[in-house]
């Protein structure tokens, strides 16, 4: 006979849980329709979370009822029978037995409430983990070595420039102011590196020596250059003559032609130096044109005056002869006027190379 159940109590069609004192219950199981300490009758499993055991003995019985005659079924007693998954139904079969030293513990169920908490916390620690995967593969990333970044200088030296300007040797000075009329005329782009005032001030500096009072050529030179222009022209003239020149002179006498005196070597520095403002002057004029749109004053272009001072002031016809040409290297129609009254006055010079040259670029402006 069944004994009767007390339809009062709850009765649970799930898995009753207790989370706070989890344990393994090592001892004999109790009687749930015996021992009156549950609050219901559970047809699944009963797992205590607080204190969750595995029954190392005898197994529990949920149902406590002697031998009937016939067989009992779930419909006699009013309880729906649960369908558990295969692999609790394999567990539930598995029966420890005392012999097993390691007690494999079950996993602990958790309420819905537990479960969200459990979600939540393993999905921050996978971002965690993803976040620091993903700093950890950037600092394996090999970074670019950054090297410091070099002073922009000119094209041209400057500083070696004025140097080479200033120098003593009247010969560096003429090479140096050779390169920046070359570079004018050939790569004008790369000599608008030298439109800076120090250059402007060296190469006026060069123009204003005063070449008076240095040693002029001596007697000896004078004529031994007298007698190898003679040869130049004789052969010239006739090139067989070359065998049969009107003078034999001697390598002394060359080497004394040849050399220029400290005041020759001045004055031709001068001539370099003019000849070099007035093409940088040029190179000025078209580049504020190209800049600001219109045409800078003539009085206010840089190294001008000076190459008028030369035409005006220096003695040396040389030195008249470059001013001119400096001067028609920057004629344009603004500078007309200027330029018209600069050259008029130069024709009356008592030299008849110079007045010639003035006369030439007069009419170049007409």
């Amino acid at each position: 006979m069944v004994q009767p159940i007390d339809f009062n109590k709850p009765v649970y069609s799930a898995v009753n849980i207790n989370i706070r004192k989890p344990e393994v219950d090592t001892k004999t199981a109790t009687n749930p329709m015996t021992d009156n300490n549950d609050n219901g009758i559970y047809n699944a499993v009963k797992i205590d979370i607080d204190n969750p055991r595995i029954n190392n003995g005898e197994t529990r019985k949920i149902y406590d009822y002697p031998e009937a005659d016939g067989i009992v079924t779930y419909e006699m007693l009013n309880i729906n029978p649960i369908a558990l998954p295969e692999e609790e139904n394999k567990q539930a079969s598995e029966e420890p037995t005392v012999e097993e030293k390691t007690i494999e513990v079950p996993a602990p169920n958790y309420t819905t409430l537990e479960a969200e908490k459990s979600d939540l916390a393993e999905k921050k620690t996978s971002d965690s983990i993803s976040k620091l995967s993903f700093r950890a593969s950037d600092n394996e990333i090999k970074r670019p070595e950054i090297v410091p970044s070099e002073d922009i200088l000119p094209k041209v030296d400057i500083s070696l420039v004025n140097e080479n300007l200033t120098s003593s040797d009247k010969d560096i000075q003429a090479q140096q102011i050779e390169e920046i009329v070359r570079l004018s005329i050939m790569e004008p782009e790369k000599a608008k590196d030298y439109l800076v005032s120090d250059v402007f001030s060296s190469l006026i500096k060069i123009t204003e020596e005063d070449a008076t009072q240095l040693p002029a050529p001596t007697k000896e030179q004078i004529e031994a250059r007298q007698k190898l222009i003679a040869n130049v022209l004789a052969v010239e003239k006739d090139k067989n003559s070359i065998n049969n020149l009107p003078y034999k002179l001697s390598d002394e006498e060359i080497a004394a032609a040849t050399t220029l005196s400290p005041m020759e070597l001045t004055e031709r520095n001068k001539e370099y130096a003019i000849t070099a403002l007035g093409a940088l002057a040029e190179l000025f004029i078209e580049d504020y044109q190209a800049k600001e749109g219109k045409v800078v004053p003539i009085t206010d272009a840089p190294g001008v005056s000076a190459i008028v001072n030369a035409l005006r002031k220096d003695p040396d016809s040389g030195v008249k002869l470059a001013s001119i040409d400096a001067l028609r290297h920057i004629s344009r129609p603004e500078y007309k006027e200027e330029l018209s009254a600069l050259f008029s006055l130069a024709q009356t010079d008592p030299n008849p190379n110079v007045s010639k040259t003035a006369e030439r670029a007069i009419l170049e402006l007409n």
